[in-house]
C-alpha cells in the first residue's frame, strides 16, 4: 500500500455510479463493479480529493482496483465530478439518441423509412447529454439515420468526452475514412454489416460492402473498439459461416444478430423478410452481449429508452409512434412514464423465459399482441419447431 504522502485517484475511465446499487463503472471496458456502502463512501472521498484512511480490511479491495486499472497512485489529489442524485428505479442505463434521420443509403429494411432531413438541435442534444449523466446513465447510443450526416456532428463528437458515460456510434460505416476514424472521440462504433458482399449489398446498395469492411479496419487502426450488428434477411441466409469467419479474422468481440421488424421500407420489400422458423438457427451466431439487457422480472429494454429526431421520448426507436413525452419535459420525467412490462404479464409461459425475457416486445406486438410471445425467440430457444 502507498506511503502517507501518496494519494489514491480514480483512473480517467473509472466513474462512480449510483444505480439500484452503488457501482464503479469502467467506461472503456463497459464493466460494472458492485460496491458496498463503505467502498462507495471511500471512493467518493477520493473523488473529492481526500485521502481516506485505508483499513487493513480494505487493502484487498484496493489491490483489486489497482490490478484492474480502476485506481492509481498519485503525488497529488485529483478532484472528479460525480453525479450524486441516485438513479430512478429501474435505472435508465442505455439511451438511444437519434440525432438525425438523414442517411446516405436507402436500405430496404430501414424501419425509419424515408428521411425528412430532421435533426435534433445542438441545444437539445446538450440538454440530453447533461440529463443522461445526471440520471446515472451508462451507455449513450448515437444513432440515425447516419449520425455522421448531422450538420453539427463534429461539435457533438468534440463534447462527448466531457460526460461520464460510454458513447457508442451506430453507423453504416460507408462514410468512415481513415481521417474520420482518427477524429472520432467515441468509445465504440457499432457497424452494420448484413452479410457478405452479395447479401449486404442486396439490402444496402452497390459498393457498400467494401466501404463497410474498410471502415472496420480504419476504426481499429485508430484504436476504437468495433462491434457489428447484422440483420437476418432472405439474401444472407447462406452467408453466416463466411461472415462469422470474416468477423473472427477482424477480432470483433461483439456481434449482435437480430431480425428486422416489418416497418418502414421493409413494408414494401417484404421479399427480404424471413419467417421465425427460418431465422431462428442464425440468431445463435451472435456473441458478446447486446444493448437491450434486462434484469429481474422485466421484459426486454427494462433499462433502455429512445429519443427520436423530433425530440420525443419513447420506449425505443421502434415505439416512435407511442411517445411518452419530449426532451423539454426532462429525461427523468419521461423515463418515469415508460410502460413497464413484467414477464408474469406475458401470455407465454415456458421453461426458457429467463433466457429470452420475452424477446422483443415490438416484434411481438406486430406479430399478435404486446403481451404475446416473440415467435423468433420461441423458435430460437426450441420452444417451437418446424412449422408450428
Amino acid at each position: 500500500m502507498p506511503s502517507e504522502n501518496k494519494y489514491i485517484i480514480l483512473t480517467p475511465h473509472s466513474i462512480l455510479k449510483k444505480l439500484e446499487e452503488a457501482y464503479l463503472y469502467d467506461i472503456e471496458r463497459d464493466e460494472l463493479y458492485e460496491l458496498n456502502a463503505d467502498a462507495y463512501q471511500s471512493l467518493l472521498k477520493i473523488c473529492r480529493g481526500e485521502n481516506p484512511l485505508i483499513r487493513e480490511e480494505d487493502e484487498e479491495f484496493i489491490q483489486f482496483c489497482l490490478s484492474e486499472n480502476l485506481v492509481a497512485f498519485s503525488e497529488t489529489p485529483l478532484h472528479r465530478k460525480v453525479a450524486l442524485n441516485p438513479s430512478p428505479i429501474p435505472s435508465l442505463r442505455y439511451l438511444e439518441l437519434q440525432i438525425t434521420d438523414r442517411c446516405n443509403l436507402q436500405c430496404r429494411h430501414c424501419y425509419i423509412g424515408e428521411s425528412s432531413h430532421q435533426d435534433l438541435s445542438m441545444e437539445q442534444i446538450q440538454r440530453v447529454l447533461e440529463a443522461f449523466e445526471e440520471i446515472q446513465g451508462l451507455r449513450l447510443l448515437l444513432s440515425g439515420g447516419e449520425p455522421l450526416l448531422h450538420p453539427r456532428f463534429w461539435e457533438i463528437n468534440d463534447i462527448l468526452q466531457n460526460y461520464a458515460f460510454r458513447s457508442v456510434l451506430l453507423s453504416n460505416g460507408t462514410l468512415i475514412t481513415k481521417e474520420i476514424a482518427k477524429r472520432l472521440l467515441v468509445h465504440e462504433v457499432q457497424i452494420s454489416l448484413d452479410g457478405m458482399k452479395e447479401g449486404h449489398e442486396s439490402l444496402r446498395g452497390k459498393g457498400a460492402f467494401e466501404k463497410t469492411v474498410m471502415a472496420i479496419g480504419h476504426l481499429q487502426e485508430a484504436n476504437i473498439r468495433v462491434s457489428v450488428a447484422t440483420m437476418i434477411h432472405r439474401r444472407n441466409l447462406s452467408e453466416f459461416d463466411q461472415l462469422a469467419s470474416l468477423l473472427q479474422s477482424k477480432n470483433i468481440e461483439e456481434w449482435n444478430v437480430d431480425v428486422p421488424c416489418v416497418e418502414g421500407r421493409l413494408k414494401t420489400n417484404q421479399d427480404f423478410w424471413v419467417s421465425p422458423s427460418e431465422a431462428s438457427p442464425l440468431l445463435s451466431y451472435g456473441y458478446g452481449g447486446g444493448f437491450h439487457s434486462s434484469t429481474k422480472n422485466s421484459t426486454c429494454g427494462a433499462h433502455l429508452c429512445g429519443i427520436i429526431t423530433n425530440g420525443a421520448v419513447c420506449k425505443c426507436g421502434l415505439f416512435s409512434r407511442e411517445p411518452v413525452g419530449s426532451i423539454e419535459e426532462g429525461l427523468r420525467t419521461c423515463w418515469a412514464r415508460i410502460p413497464r412490462i413484467a414477464m408474469k404479464d406475458l401470455t407465454c409461459k415456458c421453461p426458457v423465459m429467463e433466457e429470452c425475457r420475452g424477446g422483443c416486445r415490438y416484434r411481438a406486438k406486430i406479430q399478435g399482441g404486446l403481451f404475446q410471445p416473440d415467435l423468433f425467440q420461441c423458435y430460437a430457444r426450441g420452444v417451437l419447431k418446424g412449422g408450428e
